[in-house]
């Protein structure tokens, strides 16, 4: 390997060329790109902040609320130990989440599946 390349491969190490690539890009379930598709759906959105911190939890559930404005986002509920944020979304707000690169790692389908005896063990 020549120097040159060493250098660059250095440099691309040093400036993160990996995430300008989508190694950090949110991770969006498949089925909320085909829902959005056809309107409004609500979906949990996990986001980047540390657990055991609520005031960062509640730090980045804000500014994430703040970036959806004026998008066709409503909040359906916000977790205040968790970081996520339950969300009805539209188009408009699925593009804005997938930019949000910094704060949000994963987009899903909030599937409410109503409690059912029947799944419970026979004993």
């Amino acid at each position: 390997m020549t120097w040159a390349w060493r250098v660059a491969i250095v440099l691309m190490a040093l400036t993160g060329v990996s995430s300008a690539c989508g190694a950090d890009d949110p991770l969006i379930d498949p089925d909320v790109r085909a829902a959005v598709g056809g309107g409004a759906v609500r979906v949990l959105v996990d986001l980047r902040a540390a657990t055991a911190d609520p005031s960062a939890i509640e730090s980045v559930q804000d500014e994430a609320l703040r970036r959806l404005a004026g998008t066709g986002a409503h909040l359906a509920r916000r977790y205040s130990t968790a970081p996520l944020l339950a969300l009805v979304i539209d188009a408009a707000a699925l593009t804005r989440l997938e930019a949000m690169r910094d704060i949000v790692a994963r987009v899903r389908v909030d599937r409410i599946t109503p409690p059912n005896e029947d799944r419970s063990p026979r004993r």
